[in-house]
């Protein structure tokens, strides 16, 4: 045998305590009694019976412990039945460089983020935890499992002493995670339970990150950044070997190096998964926003397991109760009909105690009935209907937190959202809800109100599709068929733009077309006339050109002449003298000969 409920078994050594004090006032009454009216007091004393008002005590005490008891929940019985747990996979990515180090937040970086993400793992449930730690490189340090405790073991292990290689490789990160993850999806279709939940600086990124988180989008991983430290910047201690402080670290040129938190890059990082990073020291990770975050990715089977389920067994106790309860209004004395107000006050005492009892031991089911989460929806409600969203949206989430797999929570916080103008938020809120349910009202309100998401963010062809869906469901929807009629007038609209715009980017074409072929035509015509007006110049300059080489070539030839001129004057004149000299004894000789008769010796005819 066990009880479910054992801090009710505290209260059972009260009883006896409390059957002494009353039985001591009672004697301490009697005595006075008899002080004040002699040894025959108990005759004066109408309808007293210390034997009836002994049973009576005995009575109330005795259905005090059985209701005790009940509210206990004894169960036996054991029963071994199969239990299939679902949730969603989370993998941590912790950055363990040397800057995690840097104290801007206390104690440390590191430090702070081992505390956010021990409570963040007190809370988690149902989900399987992997924790992968990197710096310059990444790797696997716990695979995906439900043991949180043992995550918590290795989470406290982490340390920049683990990693020899420095550096913030954030892509190799995600891309380790994205691996883990896809080795724990065991052929599940897509990932949209699956997220990574990165812990870092966010300083000196390395890789590409933006491409791995492209692939996490794309696989259905929603990558969580959360930002460690300020922006402000921090210095990082160095240790001695004792482990005591011994300055700060410097980079080559012996300058003190100062780390910064980049968020920056770490809502570059979000916004492409279509999320806000998260901060600690602003945002606690053990915080309703985060769960809330988590509870959308939705829920698969993880695993299956057989437990002994006993046997609620509080219902034997709870009879004997009210039996001691009945019995005690039975056994009274006699009384006049001024003191009956106070038996009836002792029975409506006894019918709280049932009632009691009773909600206590209802079940887990009342427990939710009555829990903290329908109080938080029926707030989230009324601050809905008088305007104030962002409370409503606070309300909703939380009311989301303890109850995921509600439709109408999850309904809520979409239409929330669409308040807000987080219309792709909203949009994802209401497929949920679809997933979630079965019943044709609700996905009928789902649909329509996915279907207004789509046409408020510009896409009135899915917004058609989702409202004649809406409509199939439900005819009746006055709403749903007006905006039926807006979003096919949108796409009309769209068409007759797209026309339109099509006719203007021809027209433009056209005339564009016809400015080239005047432009070219004019250039032709200016060419022409630039080239009729240099034509005559060109024939004069032609003329003179020739005119001017004909010049140059009589100069020189006149040169020559004045150097040969020159040149037989002062050098030749002799030699040239004395061959006429010669020539003319031999013209002489010959001519004297030729008188004579004989043939001239030069050889020369004249």
């Amino acid at each position: 045998m066990r009880f479910a409920q054992e801090i009710w078994l505290w209260f059972v050594p009260v009883l006896p305590v409390l059957w002494l004090l009353l039985r001591s006032a009672d004697r301490g009454a009697d005595a006075k009694m008899r002080l004040l009216l002699g040894s025959q007091a108990g005759r004066h004393v109408e309808g007293a019976n210390p034997r009836l008002r002994s049973w009576r005590r005995f009575l109330f005490f005795a259905g005090l412990f059985w209701l005790l008891m009940a509210l206990a929940r004894p169960q036996w019985g054991a029963s071994e039945v199969t239990v299939t747990q679902r949730g969603s996979d989370i993998v941590v990515a912790l950055d363990i460089s040397n800057s995690m180090l840097a104290e801007d937040v206390p104690p440390n970086r590191m430090e702070r983020a081992k505390t956010e993400l021990g409570s963040f793992l007190a809370r988690l449930e149902d989900s399987r935890i992997g924790l992968v730690f990197f710096a310059g490189s990444a790797f696997v340090q716990c695979p995906l499992t439900l043991d949180y405790g043992t995550a918590g073991i290795f989470l406290r292990m982490a340390g920049p002493d683990m990693m020899s290689e420095q550096g913030t490789a954030i892509g190799v990160a995600l891309k380790t995670g994205r691996e883990l993850l896809a080795k724990g999806r065991e052929g599940a279709p897509g990932g949209t339970f699956q997220a990574i939940l990165l812990v870092t600086d966010g300083e000196d990124l390395e890789g590409d990150w933006i491409k791995e988180a492209e692939a996490c989008r794309k696989d259905g991983i929603r990558v969580i950044p959360v930002g460690v430290g300020e922006e402000t910047g921090g210095l990082i201690p160095t240790l001695d070997v004792r482990g005591r402080a011994s300055g700060f670290m410097k980079d080559d040129d012996g300058k003190v190096v100062m780390t910064r938190l980049d968020m920056a890059s770490l809502e570059k990082l979000a916004s492409i998964g279509g999320g806000s990073p998260f901060r600690i020291g602003v945002d606690g990770l053990a915080g309703d926003r985060l769960f809330a975050e988590l509870q959308r990715l939705g829920r698969r089977d993880l695993e299956e397991r057989r437990i002994s389920a006993y046997q609620e067994r509080f219902l034997l106790p709870l009879i004997l109760s009210l039996l001691s309860f009945g019995l005690r209004l039975l056994l009274r004395p006699r009384t006049s009909a001024g003191t009956s107000g106070k038996e009836g006050h002792g029975v409506i005492t006894a019918l709280v105690l049932v009632m009691m009892a009773w909600l206590a031991c209802a079940g887990p089911a009342s427990a939710v009935s009555l829990g903290s989460g329908n109080r938080e929806l029926a707030r989230g409600r009324e601050n809905f209907l008088v305007g104030r969203f962002e409370e409503a949206l606070d309300e909703f989430e939380s009311a989301l937190v303890q109850d995921p797999d509600d439709p109408l929570v999850s309904l809520a916080v979409g239409e929330t959202l669409f308040e807000l103008e987080r219309y792709e938020e909203a949009l994802a809120e209401f497929e949920r809800t679809l997933s979630l349910t079965e019943d044709e009202e609700l996905r009928a309100e789902a649909l329509y109100n996915a279907g207004t998401s789509l046409l408020a963010s510009g896409d009135p062809g899915q917004a058609v599709d989702r409202l004649l869906k809406s409509l199939s469901l439900d005819v009746d929807q006055a709403d749903a068929l007006h905006n039926l009629e807006v979003a096919m007038k949108r796409i009309q609209e769209q068409q007759q733009e797209q026309q339109q715009e099509q006719q203007d980017d021809q027209e433009k074409k056209e005339d564009q077309d016809k400015q080239d072929d005047q432009e070219k035509q004019d250039q032709e015509q200016q060419d022409q006339e630039q080239q009729d007006q240099e034509q005559p110049d060109q024939e004069q300059q032609d003329q003179e050109q020739q005119e001017q080489n004909q010049t140059d070539q009589s100069e020189e030839q006149q040169e020559p002449n004045e150097t040969d001129t020159e040149e037989l004057t002062q050098e030749q004149a002799l030699q040239i003298l004395k061959a006429l000299d010669r020539d003319e004894e031999e013209l002489k000789k010959s001519v004297q000969k030729r008188l004579k008769g004989g043939k001239p010796k030069s050889g020369k005819k004249w």
